[in-house]
């Protein structure tokens, strides 16, 4: 680690917490904090202490230093390889949800592209596919597989499925150095003009585990596409799977047409939340708990929140590519309210509102019904429907939003231990209107 600088670690507190005072915070999380500002300083792949020097470093038990470690491997801040040791994390590829080759958005991020062709084959079309490409089943079809690379290192695994009868000849034309898009461009006149793409979380099977130097169920990022010409015809069907930690995917959320937002102050945008936005988002969620739920959660919950808590757990979920967070931000830059949604949990076929919350400054602006209706515009695109979510029984206010967006109980409901209050579940069938509050 020669050259690296490094920030001076500031000691554990061993001082008790005072009688009537906040109780100390967990000594894992001091460990994990303190060690956030040693890997600050630390360049990607530097190696981390080991369990041992950190025990004796900050004098804590091991498990205490396996809890924050954890945690940081959670928080993707390091990886740990079994027999070699842990190490601190490279920064993510920012990958941007458009029409890109690889070899662009790997040049536009100053990494050198290359491709490893695993195979050229023929193959018959099964159900998924064939439908994808508007061929009929059995249909010949051309996969290519291929590893990706970025200054040499594997990222992600491609398969590529065309038709045949359309690219007749196109193997001879597919190599490690050549480009699909290219070839496609000279040799057949088709240029990539739209695409649909979905994005699921998976773990690494022992092929791709190898093939990307990963381990052995380790996240990646499902990634499947139809890219389509100009006359709207399926031209390719790409099956990708990328090393999580390695990847971020990353767009931009405009309202849709029909959003109503004539009530949202002058210069408010609605967009993706990022992890940079986690305090930003904390600050939200307990001033709406605080002012929202009294009476409805015990106080001594709403008095417990803790902002560096919520701040770690909101950074999670905004870089997770399992939901998607948006924010109401002014033309100032704060935020005014967030909510997040994606597939139900309970059935990956529906939409899920996850959270919904709105800064009490921020009320009657009509920042909660744009949040709500973009949600549930990004939902319909996704072909998530219905769509469901679940409100404390109590929240009158809630429930009223909710009910003028078409929502009705559908007989659930659950008592959180945490929290001790009755939710009910809502559902908003997909055949809805989407009627204005």
């Amino acid at each position: 680690m020669t050259g690296a600088r490094t920030r001076p670690v500031r000691a554990l507190s061993r001082v008790p917490a005072a009688a009537g005072s906040a109780p100390a915070r967990p000594k894992y999380r001091q460990l994990r904090d303190a060690l956030v500002e040693l890997i600050e300083g630390l360049p990607g792949g530097a190696t981390m202490p080991t369990e041992r020097e950190l025990c004796e470093r900050f004098a804590v038990s091991r498990g205490t230093v396996r809890q924050a470690l954890d945690r940081l491997e959670a928080e993707q801040r390091i990886v740990r390889h079994q027999g070699k040791g842990t190490f601190v994390a490279s920064a993510k590829l920012d990958q941007l949800l458009e029409l890109t080759s690889h070899t662009e958005s790997m040049r536009s991020q100053g990494r050198t592209p290359a491709s490893r062709v695993l195979s050229v084959e023929r193959a018959r079309a099964d159900a998924t596919t064939a439908q994808a490409l508007g061929v009929a089943p059995g249909a010949p079809l051309v996969r290519v597989e291929r590893v990706r690379l970025g200054d040499g290192e594997p990222l992600a695994v491609e398969l590529v499925s065309l038709d045949a009868a359309r690219f007749e000849g196109i193997e001879a034309s597919l190599g490690d150095s050549s480009s699909l898009y290219q070839v496609l461009r000279d040799r057949y006149g088709v240029e990539l003009a739209s695409a649909e793409e979905t994005i699921e979380a998976v773990p690494a099977g022992e092929r791709e585990a190898d093939l990307l130097a990963v381990a052995l169920g380790a996240p990646l990022l499902m990634l499947c596409r139809v890219s389509r010409d100009d006359d709207d015809q399926p031209v390719e069907y790409v099956h990708s799977l990328y090393r999580a930690d390695r990847f971020r995917f990353r767009t931009r959320l405009r309202p849709a047409r029909d959003v109503r937002r004539r009530g949202l102050p002058a210069g408010t945008e609605l967009r993706v939340a990022a992890p940079a936005d986690a305090d930003a988002l904390a600050e939200v969620f307990i001033a709406a708990w605080r002012a929202s739920y009294r009476g409805i959660v015990e106080a001594a919950v709403l008095d417990r929140l803790d902002a560096d808590d919520l701040a770690d757990w909101l950074a999670t979920l905004t870089a997770s590519p399992a939901t998607t967070t948006w924010t109401a931000t002014a033309s100032d830059g704060r935020v005014l309210g967030f909510a997040r949604a994606g597939a139900d949990p309970a059935d990956s076929r529906r939409g899920h509102v996850y959270s919904l919350y709105v800064h009490p400054d921020a009320r009657g602006l009509g920042v909660g019904t744009a949040l709500l209706e973009h949600g549930l515009s990004v939902l319909e695109e996704q072909g998530l429907a219905p769509v469901t979510l679940w409100v404390f029984e109590q929240n009158r206010a809630a429930r009223r939003l909710y009910a003028a967006a078409g929502f009705a109980p559908d007989g659930a409901r659950r008592i959180e231990p945490d929290y001790g209050a009755e939710e009910i579940r809502l559902l908003r069938p997909a055949a809805a209107g989407r009627p204005a509050p």
